[in-house]
């Protein structure tokens, strides 16, 4: 029962946030005239389809992903000797014709949707809890018994000031420093310990916590609650929003320096994630659906031409150079892209299967 409530809860969350997605680019496309063809839910096979005015609505057999076709997409999509309904539309209302301000604009209406429904989701969680939860320092409160941690001696009210990983070195202001730290740096670390008057470095080797799928030494932090007025909410949220994609941001960059790829989740991990917050309570899953849709949206800032940073990038550079791509160059690189990402969401998906035995 517990699985069936969490891949009802799973569909239920991708859905809200595509359709969030799609939503931005379609009334952007509408609102400059560009003609879109369909607003789709899902890929493959048609499941249910509406004609509406001149726009289909399509619900698709595969539920992940959905898409606008605008007339001028310069995808590869479309080719004018075989679509009937392309030779049909005006130039003046099509993607590629209209100006470059409004392209980017349409392409960015997306992330931009994505973002605003993570920053009312953390403010309206912020406003129903009624507190804010302060950031935990990185001082020992307790240590779990036959821990790494508690193998290593430390011990209540140690203060970790320094962690140590070849290269890497942080000097965390908050327990998410070091739990972050952790995560992209599994193996032998050396934490430099304030410990009254005094200072010593102890080595640590992290253990994979099957439960949590994270890395833990097993030192436990304590954070203490405020109340906040329902005003403040506002910026609680936008708070909560700003630290939550400085986080993604910082894993990309972990990414770019080869690290932490065996931490990528795809449809699985998120379904599994998804169960367990479900489990959790309403609160819960309401805190995964805010992120989620804040990294999708950021994911889709990526520089890649399938997706619309990608998109956006093209634009200015065709803007700078003051000088058009070839369509053809364009297709097969957006293609190319394509097949770097169903890569990355195989790899994805063959790590959360890996997490599960």
């Amino acid at each position: 029962m517990n699985l069936i409530i969490g891949l009802i809860a799973f569909l239920f969350m991708l859905s809200v946030i595509v359709i969030i997605h799609e939503l931005g680019h379609f009334a952007m496309a509408k609102k400059f005239g560009v003609f879109c063809k369909e607003f789709s839910i899902g890929m493959g096979p048609a499941l249910w389809q509406k004609e509406g005015k001149e726009t289909t609505f399509s619900i698709r057999a595969i539920p992940f992903g959905g898409y606008v076709m605008m007339a001028g997409e310069q995808d590869g999509s479309q080719d004018e000797s075989e679509d009937d309904w392309l030779k049909d539309v005006p130039a003046a209302r099509r993607l590629n014709n209209i100006a470059p301000w409004k392209q980017i604009v349409i392409m960015l209406a997306g992330v931009t949707m994505n973002i605003v429904l993570a920053y009312a989701l953390f403010t309206g969680l912020a406003m129903a809890r009624g507190y804010v939860v302060e950031d935990a320092k990185p001082v020992v409160y307790e240590v779990v018994e036959n821990s790494p941690a508690a193998k290593a001696g430390l011990q209540k009210d140690d203060e970790i000031i320094r962690v140590t990983n070849g290269s890497e070195s942080i000097e965390p202001q908050r327990q998410f420093d070091v739990i972050e730290f952790i995560q992209y740096n599994p193996t032998e670390s050396t934490y430099t310990i304030a410990r009254g008057n005094e200072t010593l470095d102890v080595k640590i080797t992290p253990r994979y916590n099957k439960d949590t799928q994270t890395y833990e030494i097993g030192s436990i932090a304590t954070s203490y609650a405020r109340p906040i007025a329902w005003y403040e909410a506002f910026k609680v949220g936008w708070d909560d929003m700003v630290d939550s994609g400085s986080s993604i941001f910082r894993s990309l960059g972990q990414l770019v320096k080869g690290k932490g790829y065996e931490n990528l989740s795809g449809p699985v991990g998120i379904l599994n994630l998804t169960k367990k917050t479900t489990e959790m309570g309403w609160m819960s899953y309401l805190s995964l659906f805010a992120l989620i849709s804040l990294n999708i949206g950021i994911f889709n800032l990526l520089p890649i031409p399938a997706l619309d940073g990608g998109r956006v990038l093209i634009l200015l550079i065709e803007r700078i150079t003051r000088r058009k791509i070839n369509e053809k160059l364009v297709e097969n690189i957006i293609l190319a892209s394509f097949v770097l990402l169903i890569g990355i969401f195989l790899f994805a998906t063959y790590n959360d299967i890996a997490k599960m035995f």
